[in-house]
């Protein structure tokens, strides 16, 4: 089995059972590099899509479309302590005559700049510590969750499935980075009282619900339906016939592309200023898909000769027309590569 050496990105298929960082070991191994990354952490129920990087394309993870897509299945009358299936029942209690009308209404609620807590075991922060270290050790409880702001796109239900005890409902959310889809099943059970006809030992003011299937249609550009199982990377490498997805490729398509001449191109990757004119007489100089409204951006770097991908800077144009300048870092990719 050869090493591989390319930079680039893997759409990995996820599986259950598996932490995000068990997949970045597993996949250290197979490709033989230690300089394996993540984009965007999956928790072990939880499948579908985790962007991987290899080697130099680590440095590129930072600029990746943050945006996700999940399908989750929230069973209600039920809670427990992490918010998924996999946690210890908190509470349950019958709950047939709930209505996918009534789960349809609540679910408005979280569309939008919304507030949410996060789970209580989870990979989020509390005064630097993850929560659920704070939680295996008792130090914490679901009220000191900090509450953080995210954005939720849309949210439909794919499916609703009557049950005589635990109805489930299977819901499609788009959102930004950082949303969880099990505060927000918590959430919605806490939404719905319990009717005051009940009269079940462990009834709660609310329904209650926790999330029991997560999968992750999207994450930016990387689609479930084109993502790769372990075992196929494996066998692929072992076939030589494993490619990495090009860096360039996996770049926002909003990033405006910035070809430079060979004199541009050296003082750029050797850290001497920059100043770019867009009328220079030079045509193997170009910029394409620059927002006239803007006056800053992240732009995708190419060489004029074979247009070779480069890396990735911030240009801004000053108040002189026409005129660039290089602000910010610049991430670069080996020419030799």
């Amino acid at each position: 089995m050869k090493k591989v050496k390319a930079s680039g990105f893997i759409n990995l298929h996820k599986p259950s059972g598996l932490t995000s960082h068990d997949c970045v070991a597993k996949l250290r191994r197979i490709l033989r590099t230690k300089r394996v990354g993540h984009a965007g952490t999956l928790d072990p129920m939880a499948t579908g899509v985790l962007p991987i990087a290899v080697n130099r394309a680590t440095k590129f993870i930072q600029f990746l479309d943050k945006s996700k897509a999940y399908d989750g299945t929230i069973r209600f009358g039920i809670t427990t302590d992490t918010d998924d299936i996999t946690g210890n029942i908190l509470h349950e209690h019958p709950v047939p005559w709930l209505t996918k009308a009534r789960i349809d209404d609540e679910l408005k609620a979280f569309v939008g700049n919304i507030t949410q807590r996060p789970p209580m075991v989870s990979a989020f922060r509390k005064d630097g510590e993850r929560l659920y270290t704070l939680a295996r050790e008792g130090k914490i409880q679901l009220e000191d969750v900090p509450l953080r702001n995210v954005t939720v796109d849309s949210i439909s239900t794919q499916a609703f499935e009557p049950h005589p005890s635990f109805p489930e409902a299977t819901i499609r959310v788009v959102c930004s980075e950082g949303t969880y889809i099990r505060s927000i099943a918590r959430e919605c059970g806490e939404r719905i009282p319990m009717l005051s006809s009940s009269s079940h030992a462990d009834t709660t003011s609310y329904v209650g619900a926790t999330l029991s299937m997560l999968h992750r249609v999207q994450s930016g550009g990387f689609l479930s339906s084109s993502s790769v199982k372990l075992d196929e990377i494996a066998a692929a490498v072992n076939a030589e016939t494993f490619d990495l997805e090009p860096i360039e490729s996996c770049l926002p398509t909003s990033f405006p592309t910035w070809t430079v001449d060979a004199t541009t191109e050296a003082r750029w990757i050797g850290g001497m200023s920059v100043h770019w004119f867009d009328d220079m007489a030079s045509n193997a100089s170009s910029l394409t898909n620059w927002p006239a409204s803007e006056t800053s951006r992240l732009v995708a770097v190419y060489r004029h000769d074979g247009n070779q991908f480069l890396g990735v800077t911030t240009l801004t144009r000053t108040n002189e027309l026409d005129r660039y300048v290089v602000t910010g870092p610049r991430v670069i990719v080996d020419p030799l590569e």
